[in-house]
């Protein structure tokens, strides 16, 4: 918490924090070189700028509705978030707050200038804070820790997740009558090592064919490769065929793909587009919901490597129903009607999952996506909130595509 002894911005309502404005009236400043006076003039100006910035992209007026008063196990770092770094951040705050006892785990938002650490207790998290906070921190090049407490339902809301340490049951279920079927053990070990092999063999060969460079193509923090079509990440639609591994789907895929008419006969998917994502430890990806235009009813992710948390949230207030699925590997994770349509998914950034009590740290996954391109372009779905038939980007692909028929 920012001290008494100097003035506040009332427009940050009860938070207090500095004026820089006057911060050469001041008895301390005045006994400060100029140089000295022009740094903390620097360091006032980005604290408040943090703080301006969070207040702003919550949509709050006063600080008080987000940062307690009270000490709690869950403290946010005001300035210091997601950024270009990546994993990098999220490694580098696990380092700085890890040293001290009751150290549970660090929780970045993509796009959120702020992050949160968590600890088992609120005195241990009181340790952490007196040391950290406002002071110079090797692990960001001694750029000073910003942090606040932050109550349990503040950080629920803030972040999307269950409320630390809550036992309370989830309002929603997502489950088969909504469209969310999960097979755990889908593939066997041997298949799932197969499947692997067959995947590092394709990229020694187009290394091989293609000039030493392979296929791949990083987005954030995680690696994909397309099959059969692309993904545009800038319009969030189909994509430049030329950005494919081939423009077919790959033979070690057809045994698995034909397994799952099997298994789920009333749900059978044709694809035509296949998708490979390798996660490093921590990596993560954003709530989003699969373009309605891009694609049909049914998608499928089958998980291989390291198990990992994914979120799954109705679109929304803060309070969104929340429900979280743990992938294990080797599973077969399928969406269609309302699960496909109502809800988005991600997996969050962090290194480590919080499952039935126990902390797990994650290791490398990998998944392979599997889509139907829907040829129209055009949705009719009964749930307009995540829906983009209407929206400019994909009027102008219709547009494009009446005009290549002509």
């Amino acid at each position: 918490m920012l001290g008494n002894e100097v003035p506040v911005l009332s427009e940050f309502g009860d938070l207090e924090i500095i004026d820089v404005s006057d911060l050469e009236e001041s008895a301390d400043s005045r006994k400060l070189t100029r140089r000295e006076r022009a740094e903390q003039f620097r360091v006032c100006k980005r604290r408040n700028e943090a703080y301006a910035t969070m207040l702003r992209m919550e949509g709050v007026a006063s600080a008080a509705e987000l940062f307690s008063q009270q000490p709690s196990r869950t403290i946010c770092i005001v300035n210091i978030g997601y950024s270009a770094e990546g994993l990098l951040t999220v490694q580098l705050l696990e380092k700085a707050f890890s040293r001290y006892d009751g150290f549970e785990r660090v929780v970045v938002n993509i796009v959120k200038p702020y992050s949160f650490a968590i600890f088992h207790s609120t005195s241990e998290a009181q340790s952490a804070f007196a040391e950290l906070h406002d002071k110079p921190c090797p692990e960001f090049k001694n750029k000073l820790l910003v942090l606040e407490y932050v109550t349990p339902s503040i950080f629920a809301q803030l972040t999307k997740e269950p409320i630390p340490g809550s036992t309370e049951s989830i309002a929603e279920t997502l489950d088969e009558s909504r469209g969310l079927f999960y097979i755990a053990d889908f593939i066997s070990e041997q298949e799932e090592q197969t499947i692997l092999a067959y995947i590092r063999e394709d990229e020694e060969r187009e290394i091989s064919t293609n000039g030493g460079s392979d296929k791949w193509h990083r987005i954030q923090e995680r690696y994909v490769k397309h099959y059969g079509h692309s993904f545009d990440y800038q319009t969030k639609h189909v994509g430049d065929v030329a950005k494919t591994a081939s423009q077919q789907l790959p033979l070690w895929s057809q045994a698995f793909i034909e397994r799952m008419s099997e298994c789920i006969p009333a749900h059978t998917l044709e694809p035509d587009m296949l998708t490979i994502q390798r996660y490093p430890p921590g990596a993560g990806i954003s709530f989003h919901v699969d373009s309605h235009t891009a694609f049909t009813d049914t998608l499928a992710v089958l998980s291989m490597g390291t198990p990992v948390q994914m979120d799954f949230r109705k679109p929304g207030a803060h309070n969104a129903a929340l429900v979280s699925l743990d992938l294990e590997p080797r599973s077969l994770l399928l969406l269609t009607g309302e699960a496909r349509y109502a809800w988005e998914h991600a997996i969050r950034i962090r290194r480590t999952d919080l499952v039935d009590g126990a902390i797990r740290e994650r290791r490398e996954r990998w998944s392979i996506t599997i889509r139907k391109v829907n040829k129209t372009i055009e949705c009719n779905c009964k749930y307009p909130d995540l829906c983009d038939n209407d929206a400019e980007t994909v009027q102008r692909l219709r547009a494009r595509l009446e005009y290549q028929r002509d």
